[in-house]
């Protein structure tokens, strides 16, 4: 039988379902008064916990954001799952400061819109916004959470329920180069983006 420990780890990187303010369309970042899951994303998590318990290898962890829309998420994927729930701050969406609340189509600063804010973000990596984080500092925030979780659980599947930007992180390998433009791929609510991480040799 091969030991778990010669296989990488398999992180399962689930994104929230639908919130109140992704209907709202309001920017929610680490925001407090950001709500939690509508009926349409608690439905969506319902068939992602579904997907994910029809796995042939079965997740051995939940871990999820402590935000509420991704905590109402995970509490349906672990209960699906049989699996205690777990919480990491460190896999929150990107802190965005005093983007946050803003509604997307409304004027922010000097931009016409605050999604024309959030989109100059990605394009100027380094850039913070007002008391909050650049996807530079995101990258790094999140990537060593998902190493944490993958050394802490050598060779097994976790789930980790989080946010659109930690997943877009994801699929971003190398960290943020200032001038280049991160690409801001899109993020299903309640998709499974799965990524391996090695042992550490």
């Amino acid at each position: 039988m091969t030991d778990v420990t010669t296989r990488p780890s398999v992180l399962h990187l689930v994104r929230h379902g639908e919130s109140t303010w992704n209907l709202a369309g309001r920017i929610q970042g680490q925001s407090a008064e950001a709500g939690g899951l509508t009926a349409a994303g608690r439905a969506q998590a319902q068939l992602t916990a579904d997907l994910l318990a029809e796995r042939p290898v079965r997740p051995t962890a939940v871990i999820a954001s402590d935000l509420v829309r991704a905590r109402e998420t995970a509490e349906i994927i672990a209960a699906r799952l049989d699996l205690p729930l777990e919480f990491d701050p460190e896999i929150r969406e990107q802190n965005l400061g005093v983007l946050e609340g803003q509604r997307l189509d409304s004027p922010f600063a000097d931009d016409p819109t605050a999604q024309d804010t959030v989109d100059r973000l990605w394009r100027e990596p380094f850039l913070r916004p007002d008391t909050g984080e650049s996807i530079a500092d995101m990258y790094d925030r999140v990537h060593r959470a998902f190493r944490r979780h993958a050394e802490a659980r050598p060779g097994l599947d976790i789930v980790l329920v989080t946010h659109g930007g930690p997943v877009r992180m994801a699929a971003t390998a190398e960290p943020p180069t200032p001038g280049v433009p991160v690409p801001r791929i899109g993020v299903d609510n309640a998709s499974v983006t799965s990524i391996t991480i090695s042992a550490v040799s």
